[in-house]
């Protein structure tokens, strides 16, 4: 059996970040509504929704832009390794989709927040305590890695 690579690891520490957040969000959820009402019960559920929304499309943004160079085709199809220059053009053609994507990605972040606050619809102290599941997600999935058995090489 072979150790799984760092691509997989690190697929696996982000999957485990996003549900580990979702699992937090729920949980502040229902202890809102339990405690308050259901108006903040629902600001803590959107605040948390954004968040792993957003810890996922970072992830997503984040390893299209990091993406180790490949020495050769993954389909097998081309026998020629690519060049330097080739390997460059096709990450600068990437990078830049991807970059107008992480831009565009905060404008409706924050647009959509201004306007789920200046039209009322949610409470923004929930909402804040609910997009804190972002970083509790973060540091539980680095618990839970860290626990994890490490495997000999």
């Amino acid at each position: 059996m072979t150790s799984p690579s760092p691509d997989d690891r690190e697929q696996d520490t982000a999957t485990v970040a996003a549900l580990a957040g979702g699992a937090i969000g729920l949980l502040l959820t229902i202890a809102a509504f339990a405690i308050y009402d259901a108006r903040t019960a629902l600001s803590v559920a959107v605040g948390a929704t954004i968040a792993v929304a957003n810890l996922v499309t970072m992830r997503a943004i984040i390893r299209a832009l990091l993406r180790p160079r490949d020495d050769e085709d993954p389909e097998g199809d081309d026998d020629a390794p690519r060049t330097d220059r080739e390997h460059a053009a096709e990450g600068r053609r990437g990078g830049a989709a991807w970059g107008g994507f992480a831009v565009v990605k905060i404008l409706i972040l924050f647009g959509g927040i201004w306007l789920l606050l200046t039209r009322g619809l949610v409470d923004p102290i929930p909402l804040v305590v609910g997009y804190g599941v972002l970083p509790l997600g973060i540091a539980a999935s680095s618990v839970i890695s860290s626990m994890a058995p490490r495997r000999r090489r």
